[in-house]
């Protein structure tokens, strides 16, 4: 008996397949409900090979949930814009039938997306082609776009700026993937890019999603939910420049400097003068932690610029706790009892926490 199941099985391994591309073809109340003949040469899945350029960005700024783009962008397919099967059935095969640009919902207003210009691999066209692909869709996208801050390495955080296609049906007569020969690409030059943002890559990346309210019927047995398929192009950012930093923590800053120089009074004199420095760096410091707080109000993650606040305040009131230690009869840190000491010691901490705090 047990070769009789394995022969059994191995039968039906082998012909399974055919069965179910059968049904992907069998038209009726199979998905996708579109008869086609063993001779029809469209088979599914229909690859479409995706690009984009990215011409402008605006309106990047950590405040807005969206930015405004404007872009193309270009499909191939290796199949015309209408297929005539054998059964003398005319089948669309027009690409935005097949998978659309995701867009910010709440401001249609503002969207403008032109209608898509078809290129065929012929005589007069034949350079925009490449492979055995044979229509061409180009259209041009200025419309919003969704962007979903990640703010914990703030100000030196890396961003992806994701512009979605999904399709708009099942993953098994659709797929998309980016382009080989005409990859995507951005401009150098924006007009309307935020000062401080440098784009430095394009990735990709995949998402599928279950449609439980649409159910597809693939063999006689076989009902389940439309998986639809999501390709992200993303173009990777990051923030350039030292202005960002001087502006978040110049305040900070010098608030520790000035608290340093409590070390160059004399270590038993002007004690009203070093108590009035003390108390100075430690309202500028507190200062400058609220005013980066209103920088990122409404983010409500802990990011590195708030570690970097609370590390200078920590570093003043170190520098207040050092000086009141100075000024004691007793000697507990004779290394750091001495101003100088105490002044190199602050400094290198300072400086090298500043560092790591940059890296990790």
């Amino acid at each position: 008996m047990n070769i009789f199941n394995f022969i059994y099985y191995y039968i039906l391994f082998l012909f399974l397949p055919i069965n179910q591309e059968d049904y992907k073809r069998a038209g009726g109340k199979f998905y996708p409900e579109v008869y086609l003949a063993p001779s029809d040469s469209l088979t599914w899945p229909i690859n479409f090979e995706i690009s984009i350029d990215v011409k402008d960005i605006k309106s990047l700024d950590i405040s807005n949930e969206s930015f405004f783009s404007k872009l193309v962008v270009s499909s191939y397919s290796k199949y015309d814009t209408i297929f005539k099967s054998n059964s003398e059935e005319n089948i669309s095969l027009k690409h935005e039938d097949f998978f659309s640009i995701e867009i910010k919902e709440s401001s249609l207003n503002s969207r403008k997306i032109s209608e898509p210009r078809y290129y065929f691999n012929n005589d007069t066209y034949n350079y925009l082609f490449y492979d055995d692909f044979h229509s061409k869709s180009v259209k041009l996208v200025q419309a919003p776009f969704d962007i979903n801050w990640k703010l914990r390495d703030y100000p030196y955080d890396d961003q992806k700026l994701k512009f979605k296609f999904t399709t708009k049906v099942d993953t098994s007569i659709i797929k998309l993937s980016p382009s080989k020969i005409f990859e995507s690409k951005f401009s150098k030059e924006m007009d309307n890019l935020s000062d401080g943002i440098s784009i430095n890559s394009i990735s990709y990346g995949y998402k599928y999603n279950n449609d439980e309210s649409d159910i597809i019927q693939t063999s006689p047995t076989n009902f389940r939910p439309m998986v639809t398929e999501t390709f992200e192009i993303s173009l990777n950012i990051s923030r350039v420049g030292s202005w960002l930093f001087l502006k978040l923590f110049f305040g900070g800053v010098l608030s520790f400097i000035i608290s340093c120089l409590m070390f160059l009074l004399p270590v038993t004199k002007e004690l009203e003068s070093k108590f009035a420095i003390a108390l100075g760096a430690i309202f500028g410091a507190v200062g400058n932690k609220y005013f980066i707080a209103s920088e990122l109000s409404g983010v409500q993650v802990f990011t590195k610029a708030d570690l970097i606040s609370n590390f200078i305040i920590l570093m003043v009131v170190v520098n207040m706790l050092i000086m009141i230690l100075q000024m004691s009869e007793k000697t507990f840190f004779d290394y750091l009892q001495k101003p100088k000491n105490a002044l190199y010691f602050s400094g290198s901490i300072f400086v090298l926490g500043f560092i790591f705090i940059s890296i990790i």
